[in-house]
């Protein structure tokens, strides 16, 4: 029987791993989020967890790759299934502010601007507004599942491109990327994340156009997958294994050296600022699109492990534990006295894990079931 999140390949074989793999990178996210209340063992200072979200872009374009091939024939299937994955969980999440948060997080905004910031999240639109009282209001980390819409439209289009020329969508993506550098650069927009004003978080690490590329490597990892599955080379599971923890490896040393890149010595200051920030943000988009192929081929002993009943549960909880963990975050520090105590990140990371278990049961799968009848498709692990 199959698992709903659980794909099976060509060969009868189930890709769990890349739904564990979704925890984990879930997990770097909120680490880093509650690293200004409690700290991260130094894994934070050290390594670039907001690149979690790169990692979310890369994998969604390989899954959506690897499950709709031919997505012009099912285009209604394709978009039903796309809005019962993101918009019931989305609602429900901001509903729960008030609810946990006791805020609707709209900070100092005017009633009917605060109205209008509510109508952009509820159509998923507010990543295409640069500002950060936009997009970051209400579920503030809901700014990338507004990105997440975008790739969804541009899916089709992409997958007729791609079967033409692999390099022309991807060079496409990349140069589309570089012109909001390019005009971060000539209008000398702030590398901040805090200017009230258009700066680099709203162009650079929020804006659906320059974040395209990672989502499009993600479908070129898959069609690399493919071709790689299909020819079966023959390798022993020990071999498989240390291919698993080299790769580990190069994804830990590329979130530690990407956001440190000189790009001082190499280009003028402005250049080198705005690439340094894209850097921090989304530097290791390619490492993490080879390490999706090597654990979806699931041939070494990492890969097996990643399959356990207990972390692919983790894995499709994910996107529940994404969307309500700054809404915990909030409760805690409106809490210091339990935040403070010895064991306020312990609880803060079981309240997160047991709210994510219980509205992926409650919220997530039935509301899914409703949208998309009593028997959906199963479809491969979704991003």
């Amino acid at each position: 029987m199959v698992r709903s999140g659980a794909p099976a390949d060509a060969r009868g074989r189930h890709l769990d791993a890349l739904t564990s793999l979704r925890f984990f990178a879930a997990g770097m996210i909120v680490l880093g989020h509650a690293h200004g209340l409690w700290g991260s063992f130094g894994i934070a200072t050290n390594f670039s967890l907001a690149q979690g979200v790169s990692f979310f872009f890369v994998l969604s374009g390989f899954i959506l790759a690897y499950n709709y091939p031919h997505v012009e024939n099912e285009l209604r299937r394709f978009y039903r299934a796309r809005f019962a994955r993101l918009w019931p969980l989305h609602i429900v999440a901001i509903l729960l502010l008030p609810l946990i948060a006791h805020t609707w997080n709209t900070a100092d905004l005017s009633s009917p601007r605060a109205f209008c910031v509510f109508v952009a999240n509820l159509f998923l639109v507010q990543s295409w507004i640069p500002f950060r009282n936009v997009y970051l209001t209400l579920n503030g980390v809901a700014w990338s599942i507004s990105t997440e819409a975008f790739f969804y439209l541009a899916f089709p289009l992409a997958v007729l491109g791609l079967r033409r020329s692999y390099a022309l969508v991807l060079g496409v993506a990349a140069v589309v990327t570089l012109f909001f550098i390019w005009m971060v650069v000539h209008f000398q927009i702030p590398i901040s994340e805090t200017d009230t004003g258009i700066n680099s978080m709203g162009l650079l690490y929020v804006n659906p156009l320059a974040r395209l590329f990672e989502f499009v490597l993600g479908m070129t990892a898959c069609a690399a997958y493919k071709r790689i599955s299909e020819k079966q080379r023959a390798i022993s599971t020990e071999g498989a294994t240390i291919d698993e923890f080299v790769m580990l490896a190069v994804i830990a040393i590329s979130m530690h050296i990407t956001p440190r890149l000189p790009w001082v010595q190499v280009l003028p200051g402005n250049w080198a600022a705005a690439f340094q920030y894209y850097s921090v943000k989304s530097g290791s988009a390619i490492v993490f699109a080879a390490a999706i192929v090597v654990f979806a081929l699931g041939r070494g002993a990492v890969s097996r492990a990643l399959t356990s009943r207990a972390l692919v549960f983790l894995g499709e909880a994910s996107f529940s534990l994404y969307l309500t963990h700054t809404t915990v975050l909030l409760w805690f520090q409106a809490h210091p006295a339990i935040a403070n105590a010895p064991i306020g990140p312990y609880l803060y990371w079981a309240a997160c894990l047991i709210l994510a278990s219980l509205l992926f049961v409650l919220v997530e799968t039935p509301m899914r079931r409703l949208i998309l009848g009593k028997r959906p498709s199963i479809r491969p692990v979704e991003a």
